[in-house]
């Protein structure tokens, strides 16, 4: 139950996703389709799970669709779900853990379910799934009370969680030696010690978040004030939801190694908090209105509950559009073409050398090349740098790097030849 990657036992992450992909190749051949299938196919199984959420607690299907939307065109999702990777498949099975949890507070069979999926999210990614635990433990809290009447369920569930979970982890922990230090503190914490979660460092969190969710960023921000300040937090669920966003949002406001694409599981709270918090806010406004009886209101009757409904639709439609026409032609190619590291990648599978990569896309470069390559970023000192590499190494070697490197080999006087080349990237060997 080990997964190879590279030449090398992996054990960066969980095994769901890889073996989601792997089934996908299994029914449809190996290819870019098969690969990103399962993200894009539960991406848009994410987008119904929020829905259902939404519903659930607002008691309004608008709310619900207006959750669905705000996270679907959250400029950095729409990115990673057509890009196969596993931030899809982590904020399914986050949103169906949560959904089922909240069903849980109506029948306890729900709660089976719920241990299934947190299973398969911490299978997915591990401490960031954990994050999942302490908001479902809060929803179905008052179940959870009532022990001596829900014991067989309370007991069923963590039995199916462990049954889930421990066999990979189990394995992985008897085969290899360094899997805790690697995969829970090296990889899943980035080495920080306890007391570095009380060092806040949200400048650049934060503003990856704005750049990730883009014209949503500042109704979060409002809406979230709002539910706080007017205590409506206190209404069922709603705290939950706040939790949520708190849990999971946190510890990457206490390091500098967030990259954007880590905050994308905060979009969920996000898009509920929003949705949320603009309706109940507008009911409040209504609840005001109502109160001075303005004679205008009641004579066009604007305080239907259709009127009402389509207003705030209409506002989020509006966010909506004007968020889609920024960055579609970020996402959605405008004409068809290959990128610049995907050809180089793609060229360089036809060299028996040993090689190495001097940039940062190694898992597209593997994919691509369908060879064993070397990043000179995880290499020894003397072959970190590329003008390093040529002094230091004695046999053959090829190296994909950056076209403006080269320089570094011109002005050390250092004699290469390129063997590939195209816009970006230039594939370079030692003269024989």
């Amino acid at each position: 139950m080990h997964m190879n990657w590279n030449g090398k036992i992996y054990y960066d992450h969980p095994p769901m996703g890889f073996w989601l992909m792997a089934a996908s190749y299994k029914l449809f051949g190996i290819s870019e389709l098969s690969t990103r299938l399962p993200s894009a196919i539960l991406g848009l199984l994410s987008m119904i799970c929020i829905y259902l959420i939404g519903k659930k607690v607002s008691k309004e299907k608008v709310v619900g669709f207006s959750a669905a939307l705000i996270l679907g065109t959250c400029v950095w999702y729409v990115i990673r779900v057509r890009s196969g990777n596993l931030d899809s498949i982590f904020v399914f099975f986050y949103l169906l853990s949560i959904y089922t949890a909240l069903l849980a507070r109506d029948r306890m069979v729900w709660f089976l379910v719920s241990m299934i999926s947190f299973g398969f999210l911490m299978l997915t990614k591990t401490l960031v799934g954990a994050s999942a635990l302490p908001v479902i433990g809060f929803i179905v809290l008052p179940e959870l009370i009532k022990f001596r009447k829900n014991y067989l369920w309370i007991l069923g569930g963590i039995a199916l969680l462990l049954a889930v979970v421990l066999p990979w982890y189990w394995i992985q922990y008897v085969n290899y030696p360094d899997f805790i230090q690697h995969h829970f503190f090296t990889i899943g914490t980035r080495g920080k010690t306890a007391d570095s979660f009380l060092n806040l460092q949200y400048e650049l969190p934060l503003f990856y978040l704005h750049m990730g969710v883009r014209k949503w960023y500042y109704l979060w921000l409002v809406a979230g004030a709002y539910l706080i300040l007017f205590f409506r937090f206190i209404k069922k669920h709603v705290f939950s939801i706040l939790l949520w966003n708190v849990v999971i949002l946190y510890p990457f406001l206490t390091t500098d190694q967030t990259h954007i694409w880590h905050l994308i599981p905060v979009y969920i709270p996000m898009a509920l908090i929003i949705s949320f918090g603009i309706w109940d806010g507008g009911m409040m406004i209504i609840k005001l209105v109502k109160y001075f009886k303005i004679p205008l209101v009641k004579r066009l009757n604007l305080l239907h509950d259709r009127v009402l409904k389509g207003v705030y639709l209409g506002v989020i439609l509006v966010i909506v559009f004007l968020q889609v026409k920024i960055f579609y032609s970020e996402v959605i190619p405008q004409y068809r073409y290959t990128p610049d590291d995907v050809d180089i990648s793609q060229r360089v599978g036809k060299y028996d050398s040993t090689i190495y990569l001097d940039d940062d896309y190694l898992p597209l470069a593997v994919y691509y090349s369908g060879r064993f390559i070397r990043q000179m970023a995880y290499e020894p000192q003397e072959r970190k740098i590329l003008v390093d590499l040529f002094n230091s190494e004695s046999k053959p070697f090829i190296v994909i790097t950056r076209n403006w490197a080269l320089n570094n080999l011109k002005e050390s006087n250092i004699p290469y030849e390129i063997l590939e080349q195209n816009e970006s990237f230039s594939i370079v060997t030692k003269p024989q």
